[in-house]
């Protein structure tokens, strides 16, 4: 029995050590060496993927600028057709008002000791257009593009600090110019409006009116008076003629005077100005013709 046992305790002793020998094995088999990489090579693995992503960014760059810079292209050339019309709207209406100030001064001087039972020819022409007359000196300003250069954050696409400058200025002239049109319009209606409705001959003017509706297109009743026949309609009167001030009447005329011929002096030529400023800057930075 002691030699069986030995026999058997020997044998488990060899099957033992042949069992770690293949665990050995086979841990060499599943975990092969690996060979350590040096400085050189982690430092170009580095500078290929530094390089990918800074080539990445600089091509996104790219591709933004490109993209702005159209928009810009675009924006410049819808500005500018804006601003051109109004450059060419505003000269007429400074024209009109030029025109409208000559027939106020002679309002004025005639209220002040001429005759108004036998009244001058070119009277109730000077009367009209100091009294009804608008839209020949009313000026309204384009700003579509201009708030939406503003309001979308779009004017970043401009990168020329001279043209945003100059964009702020003209916003600001257009707002002036707005404040300064409803002055008038509140001038008209608080001072104005009641003296023609006393004094003014509404039958003269509705003739005046279906005679330039049958003959005219335009819609400027100062150019009715170059155009239209005067002598054919009924001869004008001034209503209520005995309460007629003279003195009210040429101080209302005068003020009235005073107010469109100082906007057109400050604020109308600011922005004939500004207007000139912003186009030639536009044809300069983005080449349009």
């Amino acid at each position: 029995m002691k030699g069986r046992a030995a026999k058997f305790f020997i044998l488990n002793i060899k099957e033992e050590n042949h069992i770690i020998k293949s665990e050995k094995a086979m841990e060499v088999h599943h975990h092969p060496k690996v060979e350590k990489k040096n400085f050189k090579e982690y430092f170009l693995e580095f500078l290929m993927i530094f390089l990918a992503v800074t080539l990445g960014f600089i091509a996104e760059n790219i591709r933004e600028n490109i993209s702005e810079n159209s928009q810009a292209k675009e924006l410049a050339k819808s500005l500018y057709k804006e601003t051109y019309s109004d450059s060419i709207n505003i000269h007429e209406k400074i024209l009109g008002r030029l025109e409208k100030e000559d027939y106020i001064k002679y309002f004025v001087d005639y209220v002040r000791d001429s005759d108004l039972v036998n009244l001058s020819p070119n009277f109730y022409p000077a009367f009209t257009s100091t009294f009804i007359s608008t839209l020949t000196i009313i000026f309204q300003p384009k700003d579509g593009i201009l708030n939406q250069l503003t309001n979308s954050g779009a004017l970043r696409y401009f990168k020329s600090t001279q043209l945003q400058q100059e964009i702020g200025n003209i916003s600001v002239d257009i707002a002036n110019l707005r404040k300064g049109n409803d002055e008038e319009e509140t001038f008209r209606e608080s001072k104005m409006r009641a003296f023609i409705i006393d004094h003014y001959d509404y039958k003269w003017f509705e003739q005046l009116a279906a005679m330039a509706d049958q003959k005219l297109s335009n819609p400027f009743i100062e150019g009715w008076f170059k155009k239209l026949d005067l002598n054919s309609l009924k001869k004008p009167e001034i209503i209520n003629g005995a309460q007629f001030n003279r003195q009210q009447a040429a101080s209302i005329a005068s003020e009235y005077l005073v107010i469109i011929r100082g906007f057109r002096l400050i604020l109308y030529n600011q922005y004939v100005k500004s207007n000139h400023e912003l186009l030639e800057t536009l044809r300069s930075e983005y080449h349009i013709k």
